[in-house]
């Protein structure tokens, strides 16, 4: 081999190590990005090898064949990877889907939270926040782009951290890192956030675009050279301490088709410290291990491939609809574990409606559907700003929620300024029953007098209350006669339909009574 044929793949080589360090590449069968660029290297070494200027028709027959060789490949692996034949393993990539009713999730065994703050009023809070800080906010900013819904100490909340304001601070700054993050309570019943600024102790010097090897992929890429990574988010654990979660994925269909969760490699954000757990090793405080976008994927194909591609399209058979696109979704907490959830319906039932509602563990991937027929998140926003347009709110996705037993769709209402102002309610099956409230108590108790004698699908645990009255209104509910009734100065007002006792129609002020109720409804009354 020639001296100028050393020189030539000596420099490809080079090019090819900085590029790969540059860009943090991972080298994986399954990812065809990197098997694209590592076919190319290996092509341009093969043309340089074989390269022959008195034989050029040799050199195109022997770099011919090598080039049909990578493009048989690529088209055996995209083949083999189609949905057109594979589509029931597509379906199947989601794993068994769990039907549950509403009182298995939304029961009174169940910890249930929702977070009345969406994420762009998240930021707001977090952003004032730092406004108050003017050292930390001159020099730095937030980092929207993570800013993450986890549970936190039983809490929903979002994280974020903060990032250099331009790339000259960040380089000046190289050996300092990022002493901060947003921390911004969402749940925990608060209908506005309440966001802190934590500074650490040692801060982050591994972060995304950080300067030369603190950069997470290069990092990580270094660490895991032959990992199939993809993306990332920040999460703290319960001591509050910062981590990157990077998701290794797989396969499941073909060569490079259905994408899988296969581990996650938890990055130190202070050290850089890095550690692979497999699905079944995840630490419990790990709330984003399946992202969001990977679950609504499956979930996708589950709903419309199940009895195969040419189905999805023509007779549509069996094939489901679901609410995938951003605002179309949203997140619970059941049990101190985070799950997406969304509409889905069959495919030629208008969008206002669903046939049921599909939970995603983002811990686990596993899926719950609810089958309960209702109307849909947007529906719900739409019509929880009907009996208001005039104050011009701004409603945000809304959250679903057991509410007296009814499972009710509750949506924060912000002003111009993204303020949570009032709270709507609107029933699950029934959109014409709706309430709105400037505070959650107020909200809901309007909400339970709209509800009157509508049957629960979760009956509330059953209490004997007794006491004086201390306070009676008659009121018409849907056109029947309903008593609102206070005991003992409490602040619960207590709702009995004129059928639970006529009696009722003749009490007056201090008269004692015994209640069998649940929650705010009374089932029996009984003069003492």
């Amino acid at each position: 081999m020639t001296k100028r044929k050393w020189i030539s793949i000596g420099i490809v080589t080079v090019l090819f190590v900085l590029i790969d360090i540059v860009n943090g590449n991972t080298y994986h069968y399954m990812d065809i990005e990197s098997m694209i660029y590592l076919s190319s290297f290996v092509l341009i070494i093969s043309g340089i090898l074989f390269i022959d200027r008195k034989n050029y028709k040799k050199f195109f027959g022997t770099f011919g064949i090598i080039a049909s060789v990578f493009v048989v490949v690529f088209i055996v692996g995209s083949v083999s990877s189609s949905r057109l034949i594979n589509a029931k393993r597509y379906a199947k990539v989601v794993g068994p889907v769990q039907q549950v009713n509403f009182e298995d999730l939304y029961g009174d065994d169940h910890k249930v939270e929702m977070s009345y703050v969406d994420k762009d009023s998240a930021i707001l809070a977090a952003e004032k926040k730092m406004g108050e800080l003017s050292d930390v906010s001159s020099k730095f900013d937030i980092n929207k782009r993570e800013f993450a819904q986890i549970n936190y100490k039983g809490n929903m909340v979002r994280v974020a951290p903060f990032v250099y304001s331009d790339t000259f601070k960040k380089y000046t700054n190289m050996g300092s890192g990022v002493p901060y993050y947003a921390l911004v309570t969402t749940g925990d019943g608060n209908i506005n956030a309440k966001a802190e600024i934590v500074k650490l102790d040692k801060p982050m010097k591994y972060y995304p675009g950080a300067p030369l090897q603190y950069d997470l992929k290069r990092h990580v890429a270094m660490k895991h050279k032959f990992s199939y990574l993809d993306g990332w988010t920040f999460e703290i654990d319960e001591s509050g301490h910062p981590y990157w979660i990077v998701q290794s994925i797989t396969k499941k269909v073909g060569i490079w088709g259905a994408k899988d969760m296969e581990a996650i490699i938890t990055v130190d954000a202070v050290t850089g410290a890095t550690q692979r757990y497999k699905l079944d090793e995840v630490p419990e405080w790990v709330d984003s291990v399946y992202p969001t976008s990977m679950l609504l994927s499956q979930a996708k194909d589950h709903y419309t491939l199940n009895r195969g591609y040419f189905n999805s399209f023509m007779q549509q058979e069996g094939v489901m609809a679901i609410d995938s696109k951003e605002g179309t979704y949203n997140y619970v907490s059941v049990d101190d574990e985070i799950y997406v959830f969304t509409g889905i319906r069959p495919i030629n039932i208008d969008a206002s409606s669903t046939t049921g509602l599909l939970f995603l563990n983002r811990h686990t991937g596993e899926a719950m559907e609810l089958n309960l027929p209702g109307i849909s998140l947007t529906s719900a926003e739409t019509t929880s700003v009907g009996s208001i347009q005039e104050k011009g709110y701004t409603p945000t996705t809304p959250t679903l929620q057991n509410v007296g037993g009814h499972p009710t769709y509750v949506t924060s209402l912000k002003d111009i300024s993204g303020v949570v102002r009032s709270l709507a309610y609107v029933n699950y099956q029934d959109y014409t029953k709706s309430a709105v409230g400037e505070t959650k108590p107020i909200a809901e108790k309007n909400y339970l007098n709209v509800m009157g004698d509508q049957l629960a699908i979760i009956g509330g645990k059953e209490e004997t209350i007794s006491g004086s009255i201390t306070a009676m209104n008659q009121v018409i509910i849907d056109g029947n006669t309903h008593f609102l009734i206070k005991l003992d100065d409490k602040k619960i007002i207590f709702d009995a339909a004129l059928s639970v006792n006529d009696e009722l129609a003749f009490l007056t002020l201090g008269d004692k009574v015994t209640l069998k109720v649940t929650g705010n409804k009374i089932l029996e009354l009984t003069l003492d």
